[in-house]
């Protein structure tokens, strides 16, 4: 499951947050149902473009960055410098504790994710989620047999869909937003 992005996927990353943060990361930040005092778990949070955001909704939360990248975690601790409320964490599995995380997103990871390694991460995911925790994630709508995989892990977990929708995202075209909650 290693994967180290190259110095032009960071830098193209990085342009994309500069010119787009608001309208691709704040955006979905935003829809995090937060009140402030969660622990939050960002899953293959990259550079930290949606943790940015999130970061600064969680007043006396914390926020926990999860990577199978060191250089992604590298680039991430940077984008979260001004926070004393982050840390990181490599993925190297079982890391995360049960029932541990009120809220955990995804934003444009999980189809990245080969299926069988699925098997162990949604688990693992839903595992770590308090009772009446929320999974929130964002995948690309045209990943269709990627999203029939995650789906059908979800729906074998002990979460229940809240709301779905499908979204327009700049650059990336459109996306399958969905939010989960564990029972």
């Amino acid at each position: 499951m290693k994967h180290e992005p190259s110095y032009l996927e960071i830098f193209l990353t990085k342009l994309a947050f500069f010119f787009y943060g608001r309208s691709i990361y704040q955006a979905f930040a935003a829809l995090l149902p937060l009140d402030g005092g969660e622990r939050v778990l960002d899953f293959g949070c990259g550079m930290g473009t949606v943790a940015y955001y999130t970061a600064k909704k969680l007043t006396h939360g914390q926020l926990t960055c999860l990577d199978i990248s060191e250089r992604w975690l590298n680039a991430c601790r940077k984008t979260l410098r001004p926070y004393g409320n982050v840390d990181f964490l490599l993925w190297e599995p079982p890391v995360l504790a049960e029932e541990s995380f009120d809220l955990i997103y995804c934003h444009f990871v999980l189809h990245d994710i080969a299926e069988g390694e699925l098997e162990r991460v949604i688990p693992e995911l839903v595992k770590s989620l308090k009772s009446g925790g929320v999974l929130v994630f964002r995948e690309p709508l045209k990943e269709t047999e990627k999203i029939s995989v995650i789906k059908r892990l979800i729906g074998q977990s002990r979460l229940g869909l809240k709301d779905s929708r499908i979204t327009d995202i700049p650059l990336m075209g459109n996306a399958l937003e969905s939010v989960y909650v564990k029972e």
